[in-house]
């Protein structure tokens, strides 16, 4: 649904063809990952979290040539904490959850969590 980096832009060096709407050369184009992530022509109900939706489509983490290099790692980091997590834990409450007002990472600046 979201993405740690909200987008990236590159610069045009030739005149490019989108849909049949043309980007000129010299231009900036942007893509913004959570819009892609709620793509209603690849995804159902692109706006709804479904933890059943292929992890393979999503692009929180790019995609291609420009993939982040770090997934992963951060991949198996969040698969231990969860295992471990599981095997002590029942329930999760989230108590406080302040979000980063940031144009370019998408996080929370406070998150207060607490355990049955």
């Amino acid at each position: 649904m979201e993405s740690p980096v909200q987008g990236f832009s590159r610069l045009l060096t030739r005149d490019y063809d989108m849909d049949g709407v043309t980007l000129p050369a010299g231009s900036r184009a942007i893509l913004f990952y959570g819009a892609a992530n709620r793509d209603g022509r690849k995804f159902p109900n692109p706006n709804t979290f479904d933890v059943t939706r292929n992890a393979a489509d999503q692009v929180a983490f790019g995609w291609g040539p420009h993939v982040c290099v770090g997934q992963h790692l951060a991949k198996l980091e969040m698969v231990a904490i969860f295992r471990a997590l599981a095997t002590k834990v029942e329930r999760l409450h989230v108590e406080e959850a302040v979000r980063n007002v940031h144009s370019i990472l998408r996080g929370f600046s406070k998150l207060i969590i607490s355990v049955d």
